[in-house]
């Protein structure tokens, strides 16, 4: 098992379409990003990717135009990057921590109800389980959950 270990920096906030952050605040080193927008005390995840180079792969990110206009088009509030630098255990290797964390947010924003725009710009398919059942069984039995298809 990898259990990959992530430590997240200050998030940007993207002003103005086209988006532009600060792309010398972000390392060179591997890791986890994440495209989202905050609303009052909400958020909503809009893309979690990975990267071995965060800043390499975050420049190339901001001109994929499905992935940013997808972002632009989304319900108001202030859109978002944040990331986070993998912290390798020893005999751990960079590929498989970040492929392994980025599953992993993946499939808890999936199961928490973003709508996910993780292939090139693309939603992606979710199934959804809903769930009747008795009180007795309102803590053990979820009413609803999702799964990336």
């Amino acid at each position: 098992m990898i259990n990959p270990h992530l430590c997240w920096l200050k998030p940007q906030q993207l002003r103005s379409y086209p988006y532009a952050p600060d792309l010398e605040a972000i390392p060179r080193t591997p890791g986890i990003y994440i495209f989202y927008r905050k609303y009052g005390s909400g958020f909503e995840v809009f893309y979690v990717g990975k990267a071995l180079n965060l800043r390499s792969r975050l420049k190339g990110q901001l001109n994929n135009l499905k992935l940013m206009n997808s972002i632009k088009s989304a319900a108001n509030g202030a859109r978002m990057l944040c990331y986070g630098e993998v912290k390798l255990k020893p005999g751990q290797k960079s590929d498989s921590a970040i492929r392994a964390a980025e599953k992993l947010l993946i499939r808890h924003f999936v199961e928490e109800g973003h709508e996910l725009f993780n292939i090139q710009g693309v939603k992606l398919r979710v199934q959804t389980l809903t769930n009747e059942r008795p009180p007795q069984m309102k803590k053990l039995i979820p009413r609803r959950t999702q799964v990336e298809a």
